[in-house]
Formats: structure tokens, C-alpha cells, sequence
């Protein structure tokens, strides 16, 4: 192998480890924003969860002072109220904070999309210098075989010569 075919393989290979390590680095850049999804998502869930159990404590107060607590209306009206009022700010605390983690998730989804294009690119790259690599190899293998068989022509008396080229 000549020495400037050594030089471009091993600059190729230089290049392949560098694409190599960023196709790795933007791989975990994206395995890093799929987890920061996935807790913006389990954040939504919690806090719908929230929501519902709020306006079920809501809708279950308003149940018993309509139903059984009617009897007793005028001695509990006062903290059958208060509790009403502090149940309804829960509830609009749990749907701020709703729209909060909803915009969070929204952020980290665009993060996520971002990230596995950067990975799809850094992929691409990374498998053109294969090619690359792979194309030169070849080639260079080629040139070396070739460059073996004129020098082994070369060697061979004249009349072998004749005898190896009739029998091609």
C-alpha cells in the first residue's frame, strides 16, 4: 500500500470515529429529551388525575349538602361553603397548573423532535463515511492487485509472457 493511501485511510477512519461519536452523543441527547417527554407526559396524567379528583370532591360536597345534609343545612351552610370555595381554588390551581404541564410537554416534544432529527442527520453522516470508507478500501485493494499483477507480468521471461496472454 502506498504511503497516500495510507494517509486517506487513515484520515477515513479519523472521520468515521468522529461521525461515530456523534452519532453516539446524538443518540443519548435524544434518549435524553424521549425521558424528559415522557415525565412531561406523566406530569399531564398526574394532573388530570388531580383535576378529576377535585371535581369529584366538589360534585360529592354538593351531593350531600343537596341530599343528606339538607336537614342540617343551617348549622353546616357556613362550613359547607368555605369548603366548597376551598375545593373550587384547588381545582383551578390543578387547571393552571394543567395548562403549565401541558406547555412543559409541548417543549419537550419540540425538544424531542429536534434531537432525533440531529440524530438522523449525525446517522446519515456517520453511514456516508462507511460507504466512503468502504468505496476506498476497495478501490485501493483494486489498484494494489492490479499494480501486483503488471509487476508479476513484468517479471516473467518474454515468452512466458506469450504463454500466460494466449491462455487468458
Amino acid at each position: 500500500m502506498r504511503l497516500h493511501e495510507s494517509m486517506r485511510l487513515r484520515e477515513l477512519g479519523q472521520l468515521l470515529r468522529l461521525r461515530r461519536l456523534r452519532e453516539d452523543a446524538a443518540r443519548t441527547e435524544r434518549d435524553e429529551k424521549r425521558r424528559a417527554r415522557d415525565a412531561a407526559q406523566a406530569a399531564v396524567r398526574e394532573r388530570e388525575a388531580l383535576i378529576e379528583q377535585a371535581r369529584v370532591r366538589r360534585d360529592a360536597l354538593g351531593a350531600y349538602v343537596a341530599g343528606h345534609g339538607a336537614a342540617t343545612i343551617a348549622r353546616l351552610a357556613a362550613f359547607a361553603g368555605a369548603r366548597r370555595e376551598a375545593l373550587d381554588e384547588a381545582l383551578e390551581r390543578a387547571e393552571y397548573g394543567l395548562i403549565d404541564d401541558e406547555e412543559a410537554l409541548a417543549r419537550a416534544e419540540r425538544a424531542l423532535d429536534e434531537a432525533q432529527a440531529v440524530w438522523l442527520r449525525a446517522m446519515a453522516r456517520n453511514r456516508a463515511v462507511e460507504q466512503l470508507n468502504e468505496r476506498t478500501r476497495r478501490g485501493f485493494m483494486q489498484a494494489a492487485q492490479q499494480r501486483a499483477e503488471r509487476e508479476l507480468d513484468k517479471a516473467q521471461p518474454v515468452g512466458m509472457q506469450m504463454t500466460n496472454e494466449g491462455t487468458r
